[in-house]
């Protein structure tokens, strides 16, 4: 009775430790060697206590057992609770569009962080700022231009550049 058991528990931890790998563990990790171990140590264990038979039978019952749990497994709502389900809707960022020029004014749509979005005419574009933050809502002009962005600084800085390049 107790070889039985002993066959029973190696090939339960063995099944656990494969609905543990192809569902929660990616690739091939300790836990895919060690439930082939467990399933060759229970195979093996009835092999040398039951004879040929025996472990022809255990080999049988554990593969049906195991295809069985994890069809079932696969069905069972259990994954849908630990499954993310959300969307990715961002877009890589896209080049400049050649109407846009350096010396043109625009507002910003949020916090330059140093990044963030401004609106140029119709165009809302990606930005970031020069020197400092620049807050919401901040008038801004477009010093440098690159492919995806844009860089700028607020359009106050550039008049009092211009005032102290005067005086």
């Amino acid at each position: 009775m107790f070889d039985i058991a002993a066959i029973i528990l190696l090939i339960a931890i063995a099944l656990v430790l494969v609905i543990l790998e192809i569902f929660f563990l990616p690739g091939i990790t300790i836990a895919g060697i060690c439930s082939l171990l467990f399933y060759g140590g229970g195979i093996y264990y009835a092999y040398s206590v039951f004879g040929n038979n025996g472990a022809v039978i255990t080999l049988l019952l554990a593969a049906i057992t195991t295809i069985a749990f994890i069809i079932g497994f696969m069905r069972s709502r259990s994954l849908n609770k630990i499954a993310l389900h959300t969307e990715i809707d961002s877009v890589v960022p896209t080049k400049v569009d050649s109407e846009v020029q350096v010396g043109d004014r625009g507002v910003t749509l949020s916090r330059l962080n140093p990044m963030g979005k401004i609106i140029v005419g119709t165009h809302t574009l990606e930005a970031m700022a020069e020197n400092e933050l620049i807050d919401e809502n901040t008038p801004v002009k477009i010093i440098r231009i690159e492919s995806t962005m844009v860089i700028v600084c607020k359009e106050e800085e550039i008049n009092n550049n211009k005032t102290n390049k005067e005086q």
